[in-house]
């Protein structure tokens, strides 16, 4: 099989992670915000301005469709990729394995992040509030 073949022969897994990286959330964020971008795009926008190698980029792309985050074709010789869920459906997805997580923490875990988000946004805590009573948590 050729190289073209058998990077297009992968489908990534069943279920997306929601589990990334900085470097990854800023290839996911060109994504969004550009639509469908080749490989050079994305570097563009990601890598230079961060003094990165092309191969940094590359590599953060495949790592990104092998976990299902984004999706790739074929153009010629280029690869096109674009983000295969919406901001909102990946930041529901986070959202959702973030309370597993955190159920997971116990009490101690949680306070702890109580705090600590009370620290850095105080108007986060009157959100999580207003939602918790709304809901009839």
């Amino acid at each position: 099989m050729s190289y073209d073949g058998a990077m297009n022969s992968q489908s990534g897994p069943a279920a997306q992670s929601t589990s990334v990286g900085e470097l990854e959330a800023s290839v996911l964020t060109a994504l969004w915000e550009g639509g469908e971008l080749a490989t050079p795009e994305v570097f563009n926008h990601v890598g230079r301005p961060k003094g990165l190698a092309y191969t940094t980029i590359l590599t953060v792309l495949q790592r990104l469709h092998r976990k299902g985050l984004v999706s790739r074709r074929g153009e010629g010789k280029a690869h096109i990729y674009s983000a295969a869920l919406s901001r909102e459906h990946f930041s529901e997805r986070r959202g959702e394995f973030l309370a597993g997580a955190m159920i997971g923490l116990g009490s101690a875990g949680l306070s702890a992040f109580l705090a600590e988000a009370r620290r850095l946004d105080p108007e986060f805590m009157d959100r999580l509030r207003t939602q918790l009573r709304d809901s009839g948590t």
